[in-house]
């Protein structure tokens, strides 16, 4: 497992102001709770903290430098600006090293199943992470999933088909699908009919399109109710 560290400040409960003036100046607030330990309100570099979002998530052990103390913790929550996307608040949870956490822990698909490479069918994945109970030492980084036993359309594995160390607990459903194998559906394309357009080709068969056929000269719409009969009465009364 990696190890991931993070520097941060303490510092006291501020006022709104403040928060702002952080931020602009690319740093985040947050706080340390969990376990018992009074909350320590910090902040943390905006950059750095990305990156640990990025690679450690929720399933890794975070080390926090604060106050002359290192903690380890783990991302519990963290808020984004709805507008920007900026990161605006994280939270982490403070680990004890006897005592079981609850996270969650994002799933790695390996392999090449055989449907897919010989087939054209596509895997559909259904969860891409899953609930853990374990100690902070042996929550993995990630579980892998092995698809290349997917030999067939319509074959899928479960959540009891991970497999994991018997120090970790996984609480989905057993029988909740993870993922399966499926047939792309097919582009269904229907021809464009422009009524009135000479020398079109194709529209016979088209459903509600009547009487169009390979036309000569200025005639070839035959047939169409209301339009070709009126126009020659129109003619004899003007004779």
């Amino acid at each position: 497992m990696s190890e991931f560290v993070l520097e941060a400040n303490q510092r006291k409960v501020d006022q709104q102001s403040r928060l702002t003036e952080l931020r602009n100046n690319s740093r985040v607030p947050g706080v340390i709770y969990g376990f018992g330990k009074d909350q320590i309100v910090i902040d943390v570099e905006y950059n750095a903290l990305l990156k640990i979002l990025t690679e450690a998530s929720t399933s890794n052990l975070i080390k926090i430098k604060v106050g002359g103390k290192e903690i380890e913790v783990i991302v519990r929550e963290y808020q984004q600006d709805p507008v920007t996307d900026k990161l605006v608040h994280v939270d982490f949870m403070a680990t004890d090293p006897k005592r079981e956490l609850n996270t969650v822990v994002s799933l790695e698909f390996v392999g090449v199943s055989k449907a897919v490479r010989e087939q054209g069918a596509k895997l559909d994945v259904k969860n891409e992470k899953v609930n853990v109970t374990c100690l902070p030492q042996d929550l993995p980084a990630k579980i892998s999933l092995d698809t290349s036993g997917l030999n067939e359309i319509g074959q899928k594995l479960l959540i009891s088909d991970l497999q994991v160390s018997d120090k970790i607990k996984i609480t989905n459903d057993p029988n909740a699908p993870v993922v399966s194998v499926i047939m792309p559906k097919k582009i269904k394309l229907a021809p464009i009919v422009e009524a009135g357009v000479e020398g079109a080709e194709g529209a016979e068969g088209v459903e509600g399109v009547e009487g169009v056929e390979g036309a000569e000269g200025a005639e070839g719409v035959e047939g169409v109710e209301g339009e070709a009969k009126p126009a020659e009465g129109e003619a004899k009364k003007a004779e």
